[in-house]
């Protein structure tokens, strides 16, 4: 799960999904791609959703943010973070609790495998839409959190949603359609290396290592796809998008936020606190 701004619905869905699996009797792994599920926002001090796990899950967390609880049971220890190892621990007795991960996309990687490995449903992770680069290039499935933290009208978030998802969705290289020109881009793409590549490279291949390594957006990026065939090494997996109509300043409608984010992206959309749900078969 990642988010297109803060305060977009990403934990609310974590929890949602969550939430389901238990229901259904399935037990997940979780972690996070950073910090998440603290009570209040360490910048601005407004309450955050918290992240509640059922008895069943195994969890991954530094042993800094491990609850002082009979409630979790360790597992087992992984890689370091600012805040001690990871812990892998199972859940007992319902908790709530924060959650964290590795700094290192490296050691995120080795974190799901070993989460993986502990429990046999699906394993959750609260993401961010700049640090998921640990996801390409393998089978698994992002869902884009947005809402009215985004923009200040239905028109504007899903704007802001079909930006993002189709950024995220950069079709993988394809050998048997690159064009006679390839160009491999090494790091970042950035706004420079965009122009330059629309006044000097047109109907060129230009391929990146996964789109998070794509830094630019909007009409810029637009250009950059109608000039050159823009692939990545290592794709990711957009399947889904969740809407939170509330936002600090603005209350949007339910209805014609989730049916809006759809029609732009393409993608099932579903607002989970409502039960809405539009674009999906």
């Amino acid at each position: 799960m990642v988010g297109t701004a803060k305060n977009s619905g990403k934990t609310t869905t974590f929890n949602a999904l969550r939430a389901v699996a238990a229901r259904r009797g399935v037990a997940v792994g979780v972690t996070s791609i950073g910090r998440d599920g603290e009570p209040a926002d360490a910048l601005d001090g407004e309450a955050k959703p918290r992240v509640r796990l059922p008895a069943g899950t195994i969890v991954a967390l530094p042993a800094g943010l491990m609850p002082r609880t009979p409630a979790l049971a360790i597992l087992a220890s992984g890689e370091t973070t600012a805040l001690g190892a990871m812990v892998f621990a199972r859940v007992v007795l319902p908790v709530v609790c924060e959650i964290g991960g590795p700094p290192s996309a490296r050691a995120m990687r080795a974190t799901m495998r070993r989460l993986s490995a502990l429990v046999d449903g699906p394993v959750f992770v609260d993401g961010a839409i700049d640090r998921i680069a640990p996801l390409a290039g393998g089978d698994d499935a992002i869902v884009l959190a947005t809402g009215a933290a985004s923009g200040g009208s239905v028109a504007a978030v899903a704007a802001v949603a079909a930006d993002a998802v189709a950024r995220l969705r950069l079709p993988g290289r394809d050998p048997a359609c690159e064009r006679e020109r390839l160009i491999e881009i090494e790091g970042a793409l950035d706004a420079r290396d965009a122009e330059d590549l629309i006044a000097h490279a047109a109907g060129a291949t230009v391929v990146v290592e996964d789109p998070t390594r794509i830094a630019i957006r909007g009409a810029l990026l637009t250009e950059l796809r109608d000039a050159v065939d823009l692939r990545c090494s290592r794709p990711l997996h957009v399947v889904a998008c969740t809407t939170s109509p509330l936002g600090r300043s603005v209350t949007l409608s339910a209805a014609a936020l989730v049916n809006a984010v759809a029609l732009a992206t393409g993608l099932p959309a579903f607002d989970v606190v409502s039960e809405l749900a539009a674009g999906a078969a």
